[in-house]
């Protein structure tokens, strides 16, 4: 990128962080005590004013405004790239395809349960500008082939046939999800090795294994908490990157309980992060630790690829708090407990 490039893609990224929410919003989200009340303080008191612009506040439904919500991240990521490299661009193409890979597996698992309208109805077709993957024919599939007819002429095709199920039997989705996903982080290491500033190189290469660490920390905390698997399965459901060692990660996956998983943590570089938190839930760590880390790189962060999605990150969380909201305020949360859910 050209110096004048680098300067627009540091300062839009700060900028755009500068009116994300603050403690404040989240307080009077936690306050809102219907989804309409929330929605019409989102609209009229935050930056998502825009992507709220013809709603009708007491028409709208759960269903509805969680797509609105999500389209903002990727109308800011769309600016962004804008002022970025075909590098940058290439490594950002990450963040698109979990947000495609989120949607197909949305779309096996209801069609699975036949639930596939209720899919239909909860698909964000806003984004399809954004993605190769048509979310409007991704709606309308009833069977895997059609998923495969859906997304034939993208990456993901590769990877999904391979799953085709044999006539009568069920799609193994919790696997699709792990292969597809895994084939994601992949291309994005791949596009990382590729770029020619190696100092910018080996900052994303770390943010994105910290962060596939802190993701892999939380899965095994949830699978030893929930599910009781051997070491092996457990093994077999992560994420194949990170600065984690081997021997690192057959310790945590051999532990017999989550207090056990924690205490070997803490003996590796995730225990100067794991000091500075203290968790409402597992399911906040990988978020929590994300949000720290990324908040770091995009204040102090030279790099305008690390900035730019060092802010991506950090949007995409603050939309997940904001659904959290919206469903703790749909199942009648009081406000004390909904203003424990944000990770900030």
């Amino acid at each position: 990128m050209s110096s004048k490039s680098c300067n627009a893609v540091l300062a839009k990224s700060r900028a755009m962080y500068g009116k994300c929410l603050k403690d404040q919003d989240y307080q009077q989200i936690s306050d809102c005590k219907t989804v309409p009340e929330l929605a019409s303080y989102l609209k009229t008191r935050t930056c998502y004013s825009r992507a709220l612009a013809g709603l009708v506040e007491n028409e709208i439904h759960r269903g509805q405004l969680e797509p609105l919500l999500r389209q903002e991240v990727y109308l800011d990521l769309a600016a962004l790239s804008r002022y970025s490299s075909d590098e940058a661009l290439s490594v950002a193409d990450f963040i698109i395809s979990r947000l495609d890979i989120e949607q197909i597996v949305k779309c096996l698992m209801m069609m699975k349960t036949g639930r596939s309208e209720e899919f239909a109805l909860s698909v964000p077709l806003s984004l399809d500008r954004f993605t190769p993957v048509s979310f409007k024919k991704l709606a309308a599939a009833r069977s895997f082939d059609d998923v495969l007819s859906v997304v034939r002429r993208t990456k993901y095709y590769a990877v999904l046939k391979n799953f085709r199920p044999e006539d009568g039997r069920s799609a193994r989705i919790a696997e699709i999800e792990i292969a597809l996903n895994n084939e994601n982080y992949r291309m994005a290491m791949n596009a990382v090795s590729k770029m020619k500033n190696k100092s910018e190189q080996k900052e994303l290469r770390d943010l994105f294994n910290a962060v596939f660490d802190f993701e892999n920390l939380e899965r095994i905390l949830r699978l030893k908490k929930y599910h009781n698997l051997q070491a092996d399965t457990v093994k077999s459901m992560l994420i194949p990157f990170g600065r984690l060692s081997k021997k690192a990660i057959e310790d945590f996956c051999s532990a017999d309980d989550i207090k056990d998983v924690y205490e070997l943590a803490r003996s590796t570089y995730l225990g100067q992060h794991l000091s500075k938190f203290h968790f409402f839930d597992d399911t906040q760590i990988s978020y929590a630790l994300i949000n720290a880390y990324c908040k770091h790189h995009l204040r102090l962060s030279p790099n305008p690829t690390i900035v730019m999605i060092s802010y991506i990150y950090l949007k995409q969380i603050e939309v997940r708090n904001i659904i959290n909201q919206i469903e703790a305020t749909r199942y009648g949360l009081s406000p004390d407990e909904k203003r424990k859910l944000p990770v900030r």
